[in-house]
């Protein structure tokens, strides 16, 4: 990539915005921890839970109806120790039914039992070596990794730990590659047992290798953050992103006062993290269970990203001021999905799995907002652009592609707004 091209693929990586939840993609899964109640607990209820505890049986409906290539539970999935007759009563009634696509993270109560034996037991050989607890595996075009944040247990977490040196060799062996990883107390959070330092040099190493996403549990609380660095210093380019989800049934923490880089949090639904790993990127949302009004959903790009991306000289896909035609007018009517063909235009190939663009608003005549979104997939929660009646707006978007084809929906009360797309390049 020529050196000029260069701020402008920052700028749009930079952009990125909550477009497609669940946009066409290679896997996706589900996360969360903090999980099962004992069966002696007084809210167990035989394992439907209370409206405020053990509501384990609500998440994994979550988990069974939304038929993930992988579920990692992030430790903590079994109270109050791990043992292997409450997983037996109450994990396995619930959480259980995804056990054949399950992934699991230990946790600290896991190991209430000695050596985690109960954990080791129930989930086998998809757990690892029982003696170290991390392992490493493929899904799709994505390296995902389990670690085990218990480090006075298994020879620590710092520099030149075992783990931390099985970390790093594991990274060395899986370059150029989305990455992710997964333990379960978090190096940041908002809960009540706040930052842990311990992990500081796994995230060091992970950035180094440049990964992408880290996913915790530990505080019952859902946290998302802003990339960022091992020592908390925002990273936009360079740092991870992290996601702390504990809301897996037990109960619900209070929040602490705003964290650095936070961007969203709450500690009122339970219910899981799902990610969507495509080639070049990912997609977020929280699954929340019945009854609750919490939403967050996004996309990010891995860092990798920038090898994949192939910028073009500005051009023109879409205007609907001109006459009408697949890329043209009339002009968008409010809340009707339009779709439009992207693939064979301005150099951008059949194969290409997100077009980066200038997206404009021209002359609404009535306040909205635009999502956009790849054709077939659901209707985003989140907005491309926001604007107001006669303004002519312009953002910054990168919009995946189905069948190289993408949809908007101009959702407003009534009237029309113009919509042009100017194709700056592509990620294949």
């Amino acid at each position: 990539m020529s050196r000029s091209r260069r701020p402008l693929l920052r700028s749009l990586l930079g952009a990125v915005l909550a477009l497609s939840p669940l946009s066409a993609g290679a896997a996706v899964i589900a996360a969360v921890g903090d999980i099962a109640c004992a069966p002696t607990d007084p809210n167990f209820n035989g394992g439907l839970g209370t409206a405020a505890a053990c509501r384990m049986k609500a998440t994994s409906d979550l988990a069974v109806a939304g038929h993930y290539d992988a579920v990692l539970p992030l430790g903590d999935v079994q109270y109050e120790d791990g043992s292997f007759a409450n997983f037996q009563a109450s994990y396995d009634p619930s959480w259980g039914r995804v056990k054949a696509v399950t992934r699991p993270v230990p946790g600290n109560h896991e190991y209430f039992t000695p050596n985690a034996a109960g954990y080791y037991q129930y989930f086998g050989a998809a757990a690892g070596d029982p003696a170290k607890g991390w392992y490493s595996f493929d899904l799709g075009s994505w390296h995902l990794i389990v670690l085990n944040s218990n480090c006075a247990l298994i020879g620590g977490c710092g520099p030149g730990s075992p783990q931390e040196q099985w970390l790093r060799a594991d990274l060395a062996a899986n370059p150029g590659v989305c990455t992710l990883a997964a333990w379960h107390h978090p190096r940041f959070s908002s809960g009540p047992h706040g930052d842990d330092p311990m992990t500081q040099p796994l995230w060091q190493a992970l950035q180094d290798a440049h990964a992408d996403v880290i996913l915790n549990g530990h505080d019952h609380i859902y946290e998302r953050f802003a990339p960022q660095g091992p020592t908390g210093a925002a990273d936009p380019a360079n740092g991870l992103r992290e996601f702390v989800v504990g809301t897996g049934g037990k109960i619900l923490y209070s929040l602490q006062p705003t964290h650095a880089n936070r961007e969203a949090a709450q500690s009122t639904d339970f219910g899981l993290l799902e990610l969507n790993l495509r080639r070049t990127g990912y997609d977020w949302r929280f699954v929340r269970v019945p009854g609750g009004t919490f939403t967050d959903a996004g996309s990010g790009l891995c860092h990798r990203s920038a090898s994949r991306f192939h910028a073009v000289t500005p051009c023109r896909a879409v205007d609907t001021r001109n006459p009408n035609g697949p890329t043209a007018g009339p002009a968008l009517a409010a809340n009707i999905n339009r779709g439009f063909p992207i693939a064979g235009l301005c150099g951008v190939p059949a194969d290409a799995e997100s077009v980066a663009f200038n997206l404009s608003v021209v002359t609404p005549t009535k306040s909205g907002e635009l999502r956009a979104w790849a054709t077939g997939t659901p209707l985003p929660i989140a907005t491309a652009i926001s604007y107001s009646t006669n303004q002519t707006r312009t953002n910054n978007a990168i919009l995946p592609l189905a069948a190289g084809s993408l949809s908007v929906r101009a959702v407003q009360s009534s009237g029309t707004v113009q919509l042009v797309l100017d194709v700056v390049g592509y990620f294949q």
